[in-house]
């Protein structure tokens, strides 16, 4: 701040929506059942909220990431907590109104039951509204359709849609057979084995996961012409 032409007397302060000094509210685990907060990350061991999904508000934040609770831990520890945690009614079986990839089971599949049922912790990718958006943008390449087969009500066959960028797959993965720092994210068949797990919707966000840091800027080019 003292390097501009007209710096303020003292650091601009952020005004928080409730108590803490951030306006966005994170998930904090391994406290208690697990709770979200504004305060600063590195009061509970963190470096950064870098890859933490946030929200604008704690309940939103509760919602999103501890619905599963039955004790309704995270909405008590608000400034002004509900006599009750809010009820959601899901779309199809399971507990929560989002579905998400779970990659660690056959060959991939979306679910909108509780994280701890697969053993993790949060939702760490994108989730969608329903299961079958959720298929098409993770598991679009599956030949044999097990993601669309585990859906409540499955379509006979899984759907079909052409590619929205130049590619014949759906999703972008990093290409391993380039150097790191000249590497690019494509979206070409055959879906190599390494890249079921390690696949994004957009190729930025393939560029921003699989070469943060890219000196040579070579995958960012590839999305930004």
């Amino acid at each position: 701040f003292s390097q501009m032409a007209n710096p303020p007397t003292q650091a601009p302060t952020v005004t928080a929506t409730e108590a803490g000094t951030l306006t966005v509210f994170y998930p904090v685990y391994g406290e208690g059942e697990g709770f979200c907060t504004n305060e600063p990350p590195t009061d509970h061991g963190l470096s950064s909220l870098n890859g933490i999904v946030t929200s604008a508000t704690n309940a939103e934040c509760c919602t999103k990431h501890f619905s599963w609770q039955k004790s309704g831990f995270c909405f008590s520890q608000m400034a002004n907590p509900p006599t009750q945690a809010p009820t959601v009614a899901a779309t199809e079986p399971g507990t929560l109104n989002e579905f998400y990839p779970i990659r660690n089971q056959g060959s991939g599949f979306c679910t909108n039951e509780p994280p701890s049922t697969y053993g993790l912790n949060d939702i760490y990718e994108q989730s969608y509204p329903t299961n079958a958006e959720c298929c098409k943008t993770y598991f679009s390449h599956q030949s044999d359709g097990f993601c669309y087969s585990k859906m409540g009500s499955p379509p006979t066959q899984a759907p079909t849609d052409a590619p929205t960028e130049a590619g014949s797959l759906t999703v972008w993965y990093p290409d391993y057979s380039k150097s790191w720092d000249m590497g690019v994210c494509i979206n070409d068949a055959p879906l190599p084995s390494y890249a079921t797990h390690y696949n994004y919707p957009t190729q930025k966000e393939c560029c921003d996961n699989a070469y943060a840091g890219q000196s040579s800027g070579r995958c960012a080019a590839g999305y930004l012409g």
